[in-house]
């Protein structure tokens, strides 16, 4: 992916805070569909872009997860259905705080064509969800972090998720140095 921007500020993973002064923010990668469509679907669910990326194959787009105007403060996964499905394409949805009182980890969803496929909370990735829940798991299993022979609790066992998952879908290395922010204008 080519990015344009600043030099980044993080000295940690993305997974733990992508954006600098924003929490509850959820990384959407997406293909087989526009930027532009992209965008209109999010802002449909009221979901508000904060960054994005174009790449040759996936690209980025970075929001809130809670909605402008969300007067019950609820996040709902079914927005992504609904934005896959306005959308078209593919998205690869990193949910990275999606506890608002911090007490549950990340989470990741796959959705195409307006249906979740699969996904995997990251505190538990034994127990995956959606119409193929066991999708991710021959890949997990391989790198150790589900199974008998599960490595865990080695203090980047999120980032390994990261990456196992990145890998499997093809999505680009994140460089947050480069993001372009959405314009607010």
């Amino acid at each position: 992916m080519t990015y344009t921007g600043r030099p980044s500020p993080y000295k940690q993973h993305w997974i733990h805070r992508p954006l600098e002064g924003h929490e509850e923010i959820n990384v959407v990668f997406f293909r087989g569909t526009s930027l532009d469509a992209l965008t209109r679907a999010l802002l449909a669910e009221r979901l508000l872009p904060l960054a994005y990326a174009k790449g040759t194959t996936w690209g980025l787009v970075m929001h809130d997860m809670f909605g402008w105007n969300d007067d019950d403060d609820y996040y709902d996964p079914d927005d992504y259905e609904r934005v896959s499905r306005a959308s078209g394409g593919e998205l690869a949805v990193f949910v990275t705080e999606p506890c608002i009182a911090k007490v549950h980890g990340p989470e990741f969803a796959y959705y195409r064509d307006g249906r979740l496929v699969s996904g995997i909370r990251f505190e538990s990735p034994s127990y995956g969800f959606g119409a193929e829940p066991g999708l991710l798991a021959p890949a997990l299993t391989a790198a150790g972090l589900i199974g008998p022979d599960a490595e865990i609790d080695l203090g980047d066992d999120e980032e390994r998720q990261v990456r196992v998952i990145s890998d499997f879908f093809g999505l680009p290395e994140l460089d947050l140095s480069k993001t372009e922010l959405a314009d607010p204008e």
